[in-house]
């Protein structure tokens, strides 16, 4: 008998090779059919999760419609402003050269609107994306509104007179940002559950708060950006109550007004500090926005700013006890995360690509970033958790992970386009002050804290957050950033480094100035 069991146990040992390879393979197409599958190259900073949905899902898709199977080679070279650089570098080469682009991928998918409407639009005749033909009657359908609560949900470049639009880049899902925590690591730090930004200035919170560096995360300096507009559009209402008769006035008049130039300004330079005094409390700053919900769930930081769909991601993985997501109530932005063609795309690659974003659109792709895994239409292994863009297919919510719906929820408060063109260029200042300058903050905070009397250490915190930097001074660097750019000054990118340089030593000179305050107490 114990012969047999051994030969039973050789059997099964010798079986598990190839039951494992059928395990993995599952689902996916023949080697013969791989081999014949159209490749389409696509850059993107989504995570795993997904470009293997989306993968698998265009594929049957094109498959069903056009008779081909569809292998997506995706590429993710780093975060948004990673990305930028890359593609720069392409397309450049090209422009000295004076040949025609050829494109280095053939989709650019993902990164928040502000990526793909300011930092991927043409620059000294440098262009990166193209015009799309898409279907006039699926932009109607996906976008019967062109905005929501003010910020675009596609690009509309203003038609050829009888030629329909031809867009350089649409929303495929909507984003919002706010914060994770993990409740077990407030409860045991005796805080309450955050509700907006000012809670992740709390003392109690040094060292413990995970964040992403804004010089590789464009997603992560969209949600500071919200941070700072909040600020500003306080100041902005204040100003209003206080002369109502600017309200009655056209925007662009109402900006020429000193008073309400006046109170912008202030109300940036609040929004600033207050985003200093949680940089204050930064455990790091991550080249990943992804690591920040992760270090949060695992216990190795208290809290941290981060895309909707990464908190709730985690928050299923982790559970509720170890992660949380809160979005802060009037203090956060609503915006698309879109898909473009990249220049030089053309032939067959222009036709699968333009199929890709056709998909994307279409009832069938919108459905999958929000329905449980496993029912009809959703992803097959993961939740995705991430609100379509298009709305009428919020009309049934059957078999959704959550029950969310932007186009209610999004009003008043979101991103002014006015304020976010400033982004690119502040993200200069937080970086030579907080990232350049971390070590010296560190301990200016670390003195501010052995203050014994609360009151003087509440007027340290104050001190510190008043910045050493204005809204002029960012609009400067920007008018001069501009210009030098504009002429091809050679020495432009080094020029940068050196007001990164200057600043930073401007906000070392800030820190040990309050830190001195603190040691005389």
């Amino acid at each position: 008998m114990r012969r047999y069991v051994y030969i039973l146990l050789f059997l099964a040992i010798l079986a598990t090779p190839f039951l494992l390879r059928r395990a993995v393979t599952r689902g996916q197409p023949s080697v013969q059919s791989a081999r014949d599958a159209v490749r389409l190259v696509v850059v993107t900073p989504h995570n795993q999760d997904i470009r293997r949905e989306f993968a698998w899902a265009f594929s049957d898709w094109h498959q069903r419609r056009f008779g081909k199977l569809v292998a997506i080679d995706y590429r993710v070279p780093g975060g948004t402003n990673d990305i930028k650089r890359q593609l720069e570098h392409h397309y450049r080469g090209y422009q000295r050269s004076g040949g025609e682009p050829v494109a280095a991928f053939d989709v650019a998918w993902g990164g928040g609107d502000y990526f793909f409407a300011v930092e991927l639009q043409p620059s000294d005749g440098l262009a990166i994306l193209q015009p799309m033909d898409l279907d006039p009657k699926l932009l109607a359908e996906a976008f019967p509104q062109p905005t929501l609560a003010g910020v675009k949900l596609y690009d509309q470049p203003k038609p050829e007179p009888g030629q329909p639009a031809r867009p350089k880049w649409v929303g495929t899902c909507l984003s919002s940002f706010g914060i994770v925590y993990n409740p077990d690591v407030f409860q045991s730090l005796g805080l309450a559950a955050p509700t907006g930004w000012h809670d992740l200035t709390h003392e109690k919170l040094f060292g413990l708060v995970a964040l992403a560096d804004p010089t590789h995360s464009g997603s992560a300096s969209v949600a500071y950006m919200m941070v700072v507009q909040r600020a500003m559009a306080d100041a902005e209402e204040e100003l209003l109550k206080r002369r109502p008769g600017l309200r009655k006035l056209p925007q662009p008049e109402r900006e020429k007004e000193v008073s309400y130039r006046e109170a912008i300004a202030a109300g940036w330079r609040r929004g600033i500090g207050e985003l200093l005094l949680i940089a204050a409390n930064a455990q790091y700053f991550t080249d990943s926005a992804q690591q920040v919900p992760n270090d949060v769930g695992n216990g190795e930081a208290a809290a941290g700013m981060a895309i909707d769909f990464y908190g709730r991601v985690y928050e299923q993985t982790v559970g509720l006890s170890r992660c949380r997501f809160v979005s802060p109530a009037g203090a956060t932005a609503i915006t698309p995360d879109p898909v473009a063609i990249l220049a030089g795309a053309k032939g067959e690659q222009l036709a699968v690509a333009t199929r890709f974003v056709q998909f994307l659109l279409s009832r069938e792709g919108q459905l999958l970033w929000i329905k449980k895994p496993g029912t009809p239409g959703g992803p097959r292994e993961r939740a995705l958790r991430r609100p379509p863009v298009r709305r009428d297919v919020y009309a049934d919510r059957t078999d959704w992970t959550d029950n969310v719906d932007p186009f209610t929820e999004a009003r008043g408060f979101n991103q002014r386009a006015e304020w976010t063109v400033l982004m690119g260029d502040t993200r200069m200042f937080w970086t030579a002050a907080w990232v350049d300058g971390r070590e010296p903050l560190r301990r200016a905070c670390a003195r501010i804290r052995q203050v014994p009397n609360e009151a003087r250490r509440k007027e340290l915190t104050a001190a510190l957050a008043e910045v050493p930097v204005t809204l002029a001074d960012v609009e400067a660097y920007r008018a001069a950033r501009r210009q030098k750019e504009a002429a091809k000054d050679p020495a432009v990118e080094e020029w940068k480094v050196r007001q990164r340089i200057e600043w930073g030593k401007r906000f070392r000179d800030h820190y040990e100035s309050v830190a001195a305050r603190a040691i005389g107490d």
